[in-house]
C-alpha cells in the first residue's frame, strides 16, 4: 500500500514538474522588451532576498515574496512573472542545497500555479466585471488573483501530501492553512497600500527609487525576522544541550536518561523516524525506536561502511543509503542522518534520525546532532564506568566475605571440631571432656552469630525490594503484630523521586523509631506521616507513650554504641537531613526528620 502511494505521488510530482517547466520555456517566447531595466533589476533582487530569507510564522516559515511577484506581473506581464519566479526559485533551491527533486519541482509548481491563476482570474473578470478599468477594477483583480494563487498553490501541495505514504493529519493541514492565511492578509494589505499610494501620486513618476523605498521595509522585515529566528533557534538548541547535560548528569546512574534523550530530540529536530542504540559488551542494545524502523537494524551497523564513520553523515535520498541499511528502513523514509557515538576510538552507540519527505536536514541540524552525540558518548562511557565500578565493588565485597569466613568462621569451626574429636580420644575423666565440649559449644555459638551477621549484611534492604513507603508499611505491620501496637502510615503530596540511598536511610530511621516505640514507650498507637513538599520530604513519627528525658537518653547513648538515637542521627547526617526529637515524660515522643530532595 505504501509503495503504491509513493509511486502515485512520484507520478504526480513528475507530471507537475514537466508541465511547469514546459510552461516556463513557453513563457520565454512571450516576453517583451523591458523599458525600465533598473526597476526590474531591483524587483528581482528584492524577490531573491525574500525567497532566500523566509520569515517565521507560528511554528513554521513562509515567504513574503508575493507582493513583489504581483508587482512584476502588473508592470511586465504574467509571462515575465512566470520566468522571473521560476529562475529565482531554482537558484534559491540550489543555494540551500535542497533535494534534487525539490530543486526541479518547486519552480515548476510555482510556474503552473501562476499560469492557472492568471487564466482563471482572466476568465472570472471577463464573466463578472462589467465596469471600466479604474481603481475598483484593480482592487477586485488584486483580491481575486491573490486568493486564487494561494488556493491553487495549496491544492497542488495538498494533493502531493495526501498521496504520500506518510500521515498528513487534519491538525497539520489546519496549521498550514493558518500560516497561509497570515501571509495572504499581509500580501493583500501591502499591495492595497501600494495602490493607495500610487493613486495619491497620480501624475507623478514611479521610478526605481519609489520601488526601493516602498519595498525596502518588506525586504528588511524578511531579513531581520529570518536572522532573529535563526539566532533564537540556535540559542534554544544551546540551552537544550545545557539542560540535557544537566538532566543526564542528575539521573545518570538510572535508566531514565534514555527517555530524556528521546524527548529532547523530538523537541529540537524534525524527525519521522529515530533510533538510539548503545553498545554493551560488543552487543547492540536498543534504547528507543520511533517510526519506520524495521526489526534487526542493529545488524546493519556491523557492516564496513559504518565502522569507517567518524562523524555524522547525511544521506539525502534512498539511492545514497548504504547497502544493507535501506532494507531496515520503511520505504517512506527519504533521508537520514547517522551519527556514530565515538569516544577514545571506541563506538559506544548510534543516533539515527530520518524524514519521510524531501526536506533535507540543514547544516545546523547536523551540527546539533554531532554535539548531542558527543555528549551522549561521554554519558554512555561514564555510565559504563559506573557499572564496572559497581561490579568491582560487588566482587571486592564477595572476596572480603570469603576472607572473613575463611579466617574467622572456618577457623573457629575447625578448632571446635578438633576439640570435639580430642575429647572423644581422651582417657581422662568426664570433667575434662565436659570442659572441652563447653569450649567447643562457645566457639560454635560465636561462629553462628557471625554467620547470622553476615547473612543480615547480605540481605537486601526492604526499601530496595518494595520501595520506601511500602517497606515502612510492612515494618508497621510487623511492629503491630510483635507489640500489640496500633501503627498508622499516611502520606501527603505527590511522591518525589529520591535515590535508593535516601530511601534506605529514611526507612532505617522510621524502623528504629517504631522499634523503640514498641519496646520502650508503652504506647497504644503510633502515627507515621510522610509529606512530600517541593524541595524536601518531611517524615514525622509520633506516639502516645510515656516519653523519656532526652538528656538521660543521650548519656546512655554514649555508653551503648548501638543505642537507637545515635544510629538515627548518623543515618540522617548521611543524607544531609535534619533530625529533631521531642519527648516529655508522660506526653509521648515525636521524631521529625526533614530530608532535602535534589530536583
Amino acid at each position: 500500500m505504501d509503495r503504491t502511494r509513493e509511486r502515485n505521488s512520484n507520478i504526480v510530482i513528475t507530471f507537475i514538474t514537466v508541465i511547469g517547466w514546459l510552461l516556463a520555456f513557453y513563457s520565454i517566447f512571450k516576453l517583451h522588451t523591458i523599458n525600465d531595466l533598473w526597476s526590474f533589476t531591483l524587483l528581482i533582487g528584492f524577490l531573491f532576498i525574500t525567497e532566500l530569507f523566509p520569515i517565521p510564522v507560528w511554528k513554521s516559515i513562509t515567504s513574503l515574496s508575493f507582493p513583489l511577484i504581483y508587482t512584476i506581473i502588473i508592470l511586465y506581464g504574467p509571462w515575465m512573472g512566470v520566468v522571473t519566479l521560476v529562475l529565482v526559485s531554482f537558484v534559491v533551491n540550489l543555494i540551500k542545497r535542497r533535494h534534487i527533486q525539490i530543486v526541479w519541482f518547486n519552480p515548476a509548481q510555482l510556474a503552473l500555479t501562476l499560469v492557472l491563476t492568471h487564466m482563471v482570474t482572466s476568465a472570472i473578470l471577463y464573466l463578472t466585471w462589467t465596469g471600466g478599468t479604474g481603481i475598483g477594477y484593480h482592487y477586485y483583480k488584486l483580491l481575486l488573483f491573490t486568493l486564487l494563487f494561494y488556493i491553487i498553490n495549496n491544492l497542488l501541495i495538498d494533493t502531493i501530501f495526501w498521496l504520500r505514504p506518510h500521515t498528513y493529519s487534519w491538525k497539520d493541514w489546519k496549521q498550514k492553512m493558518v500560516q497561509e492565511t497570515v501571509i495572504v492578509v499581509i500580501s493583500i494589505s501591502y499591495l492595497m497600500l501600494m495602490f493607495v499610494l500610487g493613486n495619491q501620486n497620480r501624475g507623478g513618476v514611479v521610478d526605481v527609487f519609489s520601488f526601493l523605498f516602498f519595498f525596502s521595509p518588506l525586504v528588511a522585515a524578511s531579513i531581520i525576522s529570518a536572522i532573529i529566528n535563526r539566532l533564537n533557534r540556535e540559542k534554544n538548541r544551546f540551552k537544550s544541550l545545557v539542560s540535557l547535560t544537566k538532566e543526564l548528569n542528575r539521573i545518570l546512574p538510572s535508566d531514565d536518561w534514555v527517555s530524556s534523550v528521546e524527548r529532547w530530540i523530538d523537541e529540537f529536530i524534525t524527525t519521522d523516524v529515530a533510533l538510539f542504540i548503545v553498545k554493551e559488551n560488543d552487543k547492540w542494545k536498543g534504547s528507543f525506536k520511533k517510526g519506520g524502523i524495521i526489526q534487526g537494524i542493529e545488524s546493519a551497523f556491523g557492516e564496513e561502511w559504518f565502522t569507517q564513520l567518524d562523524e555524522a553523515v547525511h544521506f539525502s535520498s534512498r539511492k545514497e543509503f548504504p547497502e544493507g541499511l535501506d532494507a531496515y528502513l520503511d520505504s517512506s523514509v527519504r533521508s537520514v542522518v547517522i551519527t556514530p557515538l565515538r569516544i577514545e576510538n571506541e563506538t559506544v552507540g548510534v543516533l539515527l534520525v530520518g524524514k519521510e519527505n524531501n526536506k533535507l536536514y540543514q547544516l545546523t541540524d547536523i551540527q546539533f546532532l554531532s554535539t548531542l552525540a558527543n555528549q551522549l558518548a561521554v554519558i554512555i562511557k561514564t555510565r559504563n564506568l559506573f557499572t564496572e565500578r559497581e561490579q568491582r565493588i560487588v566482587l571486592e565485597e564477595r572476596n572480603r566475605i570469603a576472607r572473613e569466613i575463611h579466617d574467622g568462621i572456618a577457623q573457629s569451626l575447625a578448632g571446635a571440631v578438633l576439640k570435639l574429636e580430642t575429647s572423644k580420644r581422651l582417657k581422662t575423666g568426664d570433667n575434662e571432656k565436659i570442659k572441652l565440649v563447653n569450649e567447643s559449644i562457645k566457639k560454635l555459638r560465636g561462629s553462628l552469630g557471625e554467620v547470622r551477621e553476615s547473612i543480615y549484611a547480605l540481605r537486601p534492604n526492604p526499601s530496595d525490594k518494595f520501595g520506601m513507603v511500602e517497606a515502612i508499611r510492612a515494618k508497621g505491620e510487623e511492629v503491630t503484630e510483635d507489640f500489640d501496637l496500633n501503627v498508622s502510615i499516611n502520606t501527603r503530596g505527590v511522591a518525589l523521586e529520591v535515590t535508593p540511598h535516601v530511601e534506605k536511610n529514611v526507612y532505617e530511621v522510621v524502623s528504629e523509631a517504631l522499634q523503640n516505640a514498641g519496646k520502650h514507650s508503652e504506647a497504644s498507637k503510633v502515627d507515621v506521616m510522610i509529606r512530600y513538599c517541593k524541595e524536601h520530604v518531611i517524615v514525622r513519627v509520633k506516639d502516645d507513650g510515656k516519653g523519656f528525658q532526652l538528656y538521660k537518653a543521650l548519656m546512655r547513648a554514649k555508653s551503648e554504641a548501638h543505642y537507637g538515637i545515635l544510629n538515627m542521627n548518623e543515618l540522617a547526617e548521611q543524607i544531609d537531613a535534619s533530625l529533631k526529637i521531642n519527648s516529655t515524660s508522660g506526653r509521648g515522643t515525636e521524631i521529625l526528620m526533614i530530608v532535602p530532595v535534589t530536583n
